[in-house]
């Protein structure tokens, strides 16, 4: 039921999980676009372009400053980084297991939220096998460029992009700002649609000669994100890199 893979394209690297057969009742009924099949994209880094749930054009001019003119409404993150990850990562609301991703970071997911897909570049999570729509990835791969701007633009810009091309149709950007986890530059993006509410954690970590490009995603329907948001903050919070 599940088939994962991973294309890395001119510096373009995409994470694409397909979930065939398991689309719940309730996706289903929300239209032709999010019918039997529900792929998720894990991540896109691709130069100058961004980080979607599908291979994505450059946005035109008009229409990027439409979203863009638009997502001063949502407003930024406005909790100081280095405090609230600090406060995330050290809450113990369940035992929680550490995992090493590419070689290159460790996150730690609660311990009883299976792996349901993996390979050397990264996994799947599905805490709930009865919410289909409810999967976390965490991934990474090496790429050619040396700084999330040359690779990926700002983070504003990225959470339009990535608001824009969400799985189920365009969605909006709830939220999003650029920290710094230990030493290394990362972004936080919040997004959600009418089917999905997810966010992400992007960063590039450098290892040896390489740059990686690691991200940690998690969503859910917009229904179950406050109940999950908590156990979210902290999956991100627990984000750690490895450098050689």
């Amino acid at each position: 039921a599940y088939a994962a893979f991973f294309i890395l394209v001119f510096g373009r690297l995409s994470v694409t999980m397909e979930l065939a057969r398991i689309a719940s009742p309730a996706v289903r009924r929300r239209g032709s676009r999010c019918s039997a099949v529900v792929i998720i994209t894990a991540l896109v880094a691709a130069l100058r372009m961004g980080v979607t749930f599908t291979v994505m054009p450059a946005t035109a001019a008009g229409e990027s400053s439409r979203r863009s003119a638009a997502f001063l409404a949502t407003g930024f993150f406005t909790a100081a980084p280095g405090v609230a990850r600090a406060e995330e990562a050290t809450k113990t609301a369940e035992s929680t297991q550490q995992y090493t991703v590419a070689e290159t970071f460790t996150v730690n997911f609660p311990s009883g939220w299976p792996i349901v897909q993996k390979n050397k570049q990264g996994f799947f999570v599905q805490p709930d096998k009865k919410e289909s729509s409810e999967i976390l990835s965490a991934a990474g791969k090496v790429v050619r460029y040396k700084t999330l701007q040359e690779g990926n633009g700002d983070v504003k810009d990225l959470s339009v992009r990535t608001a824009d091309k969400m799985s189920g149709g365009e969605g909006k950007v709830v939220g999003y700002k650029a920290i710094t986890v230990a030493g290394i530059e990362a972004y936080e993006i919040e997004v959600k649609n009418s089917i999905l509410h997810e966010k992400w954690l992007v960063s590039l970590v450098p290892k040896g000669n390489d740059f990686y490009f690691c991200n940690v995603v998690v969503r859910t329907t917009p229904e179950r994100w406050d109940q999950r948001k908590e156990a979210f903050d902290q999956i991100l919070a627990s984000f750690a890199p490895m450098r050689a």
